[in-house]
């Protein structure tokens, strides 16, 4: 087994095996699996190539991609963006080594997110220290999205904003989310308190404020001007904005994530996440 730093020419078969190893999970249950297209997801790891590649890499087995994994590091703060191994060579220790390539060393503060039907993995995080905190609930639906209570500003600096909100910052994810989707700051009393992001196909999130009820009102702001379906992430600490959600309308999925975090850090309670690979 060889591991190896990621590619750019990998993520093509990073995509289909993303596909089986999620879809090993999810359809035993019979829940229909996460199916981003190509582009999206490659998108996603061309970001974290870019920007952190020393924490992207692959196994292959005889010259066969058999797994990735990919974290990054804003700070002192670190996130596992994604480890999936293709499902023949399950119990092989191939995540374990994926895990300790991108693991890494120093007193940093680690999150990630994962699906709460992936006992093996939850476990295998749980063991390093990484404890689940907060369920993450998926809403989806057609919203009933009542009237902003919150002005549009100008596109003003959020720093504190993530401070807030993730306790880290976030300047590099958002140069390349304002690549891709909408990004609104919301005022109140003329001053910034929260911003919003809204993609093409719907998706809304990251969803930030500088406290819950700031956020929240963000989230109800977008959910207000939407035309079609939405798909919003929010963990279940951040109380205000999954009782925005439900308010709107939208359904929760059945398939919940988890919000894993290491000792001493405080589930969000003023955030809707862009996603598992991005947080």
């Amino acid at each position: 087994m060889d591991v190896r730093p990621t590619v750019a020419d990998d993520l093509p078969v990073m995509h289909r095996l993303f596909l089986a190893a999620i879809g090993s999970v999810y359809e035993p249950h019979d829940f229909e699996p996460p199916a981003p297209p190509a582009e999206v997801f490659a998108s996603n790891h061309g970001h974290l190539l870019a920007t952190d590649p020393e924490r992207c890499f692959v196994a292959a087995s005889d010259g066969e991609v058999v797994g990735y994994v990919a974290a990054w590091l804003r700070g002192d703060d670190w996130f596992l963006g994604s480890l999936f191994i293709a499902p023949p060579v399950h119990g092989r220790g191939v995540g374990s080594r994926l895990l300790d390539a991108v693991w890494g060393d120093g007193d940093v503060r680690r999150r990630t997110l994962t699906d709460a039907i992936q006992p093996v993995s939850n476990a295998l995080y749980a063991r390093r220290g990484l404890v689940p905190s907060t369920p993450l609930l998926t809403f989806v639906g057609f919203p009933a999205g009542a009237e902003p209570t919150l002005a549009v500003g100008n596109d003003a600096s959020v720093a504190d904003i993530d401070l807030r909100a993730y306790g880290f910052d976030r300047a590099a994810d958002h140069r390349y989310w304002g690549e891709i989707a909408e990004r609104t700051v919301w005022l109140r009393d003329g001053k910034p308190v929260a911003y919003s992001y809204r993609f093409p196909a719907g998706a809304i999130g990251p969803v930030a404020g500088l406290d819950a009820g700031a956020a929240a009102a963000a989230l109800a702001g977008e959910l207000a001007r939407v035309v079609g379906p939405v798909v919003v992430r929010i963990p279940g600490s951040s109380r205000a904005l999954v009782l925005g959600a439900l308010a709107a309308g939208l359904r929760l999925s059945p398939t919940p994530g988890l919000l894993l975090l290491s000792e001493g850090l405080a589930p969000p309670d003023a955030l809707a996440i862009g996603g598992y690979t991005l947080f």
